[in-house]
């Protein structure tokens, strides 16, 4: 929460007034109600920076607001949209602004954003990271790494994929993520700011999983960062509880079916040979979700790409717990891979 930019003030007030589970929705809600009228007052006054930044600490309140609560879809869903909806009013008050972009895939309409860094854009446009969000990560939650990202000359878009954020309203998790991510491969090779020339993916957590298909799948990708990854789901079984209600939720499935889907559909062993780009896997050592012989089946199965591997001996799942020095690393490698000048 902390390394996404939740304020430490706020996280200090939920665990001193929060007693029980049910008080997190209303508390989180209350948070993302208060910023949403700083950044409305802020944007009547022309305020437009603090508006926005005010506006986006609303959304990431709603979007933490219904974080893992998926014993309640009714609230959980209200506080996807309403997170959606701030988001998408802060987005042109950014700096630098986002870009909503839709892009259509079959009947599915893929929503991300587009930002560029400030500054001159090279003769050929800007090389730029797809940002794939996990389990309960979305578009919505990236702004910070997207920051990190913009001041090392690195473009960003971010999105929904199938089952994530808003897109989940539209299609449920589905074994061919990387057939999205080529259809928004495809609308940047049509952006004149952006060097097609010149794009890496980067996913966190089972986003990780979902770079590393993609960039196996579409050669166009020329660097995949894969955080807090898996191969396969082999040890959904050993998993806390509530990252498995998770995975079951985002099927759209009953429970007793679930399983059997998710094994099936989360697999790189149809895929992973196929990967020739660079890539740099990352992963904690104290992960409580995929143990470090994921990592090992990982690397074993790429057998024709260039692969750096960093476990760190402290970090838990993604290494959350030490971001502000794992998180400037992966936009260095990021920014050297993708030969910013």
């Amino acid at each position: 929460m902390l390394s996404d930019g939740i304020p430490y003030p706020d996280v200090s007030q939920a665990l001193e007034r929060i007693e029980s589970l049910e008080e997190w929705f209303d508390f989180w809600a209350a948070k993302g109600a208060m910023y949403e009228i700083l950044g409305d007052d802020a944007l009547r006054a022309g305020h437009r920076v603090s508006g926005g930044e005010w506006l986006w600490q609303a959304a990431l309140s709603f979007h933490y607001a219904q974080f893992m609560w998926f014993h309640d879809p009714v609230r959980r869903e209200e506080g996807q949209r309403r997170k959606v909806e701030l988001y998408n009013r802060a987005a042109p008050h950014l700096v630098p602004a986002g870009e909503r972009v839709e892009i259509a895939v079959d009947d599915v309409v893929l929503p991300g954003f587009l930002r560029l860094p400030l500054g001159e854009m090279p003769s050929s446009g800007w090389p730029c990271v797809l940002l794939i969000g996990g389990l309960e990560s979305t578009k919505e939650e990236s702004l910070l790494f997207e920051n990190m990202c913009l001041r090392r000359g690195l473009a960003t878009f971010a999105f929904d994929g199938p089952g994530q954020g808003e897109t989940f309203f539209q299609v449920k998790l589905r074994p061919d993520f990387e057939r999205y991510t080529s259809a928004v491969v495809d609308h940047l090779e049509e952006r004149a700011e952006i060097d097609a020339s010149r794009l890496g993916v980067l996913g966190r957590s089972l986003g990780g999983f979902y770079a590393l298909r993609s960039a196996a799948c579409d050669s166009r990708l020329g660097a995949c960062v894969a955080w807090g990854f898996f191969y396969d789901m082999s040890d959904f079984g050993s998993m806390p509880e509530h990252t498995q209600r998770g995975f079951v939720y985002v099927t759209g499935r009953e429970p007793d079916e679930a399983r059997a889907y998710l094994e099936d559909a989360l697999c790189l062993g149809d895929v992973a040979a196929r990967l020739r780009a660079p890539t740099l896997l990352l992963n904690g050592a104290r992960d409580p979700i995929f143990p470090l012989r994921q990592m090992e089946l990982v690397t074993r199965a790429l057998a024709h790409a260039p692969v750096e591997t960093v476990i760190e001996p402290d970090g838990d799942h993604c290494c959350h717990n030490m971001g502000q020095i794992v998180r400037p690393r992966m936009t260095d490698w990021l920014a050297r891979t993708l030969r910013v000048a």
